[in-house]
């Protein structure tokens, strides 16, 4: 069943959530390109896509995104895009990766893209949804809840030291 695509914007919104897009995501150190597409995805708002060089990373930002932000109960832009962000440093800080060693499964990265976020964050909020973000995908490998909780927390605790 296809996605049902987002209601007609004028000219001037489209640019003034490329703009609100990439001032979020410079904030929280994203380097490369920062695109608005008015769509819909399945990608919870927003892409981070791997480039040759940091400069030509991209953050796709959908129209999905400032539909979540707008709604109280759900991820705020700033989350939506400290996730993403928390993707590209995965990707890109060498000490990290050396820290890491191991093939990451995609699993685990949400995980860990998460954990970033949450200390790339100002809010306390924001912080809080992602680290709930990071539980919820740490108890979908099958870890019970204080398991889960506390392994995290460790992993906060490392992440937080080597960045």
């Amino acid at each position: 069943m296809p996605r049902e695509q987002p209601e007609p914007i004028s000219a001037a919104e489209r640019r003034q959530r490329q703009r609100r897009a990439a001032g979020v995501a410079r904030a929280l150190g994203f380097a490369g390109r920062v695109e608005y597409r008015h769509a819909s995805n399945s990608a919870g708002g927003a892409q981070f896509g791997l480039g040759p060089t940091p400069d030509e990373d991209v953050l796709i930002v959908y129209a999905d995104a400032f539909s979540r932000d707008a709604d109280p109960t759900d991820f705020s832009l700033e989350a939506i895009l400290a996730h993403e962000r928390g993707h590209q440093v995965l990707a890109r800080h060498e000490r990290l990766r050396r820290a890491i060693m191991l093939e990451v499964s995609l699993a685990s990265e949400e995980i860990l893209a998460s954990l970033i976020g949450s200390l790339l964050v100002e809010s306390n909020e924001d912080c809080e949804a992602l680290l709930l973000k990071a539980l919820a995908e740490t108890m979908d490998l099958g870890l019970a809840p204080a398991d889960a909780t506390r392994v995290n927390a460790q992993l906060r605790e490392t992440l937080e030291q080597l960045l």
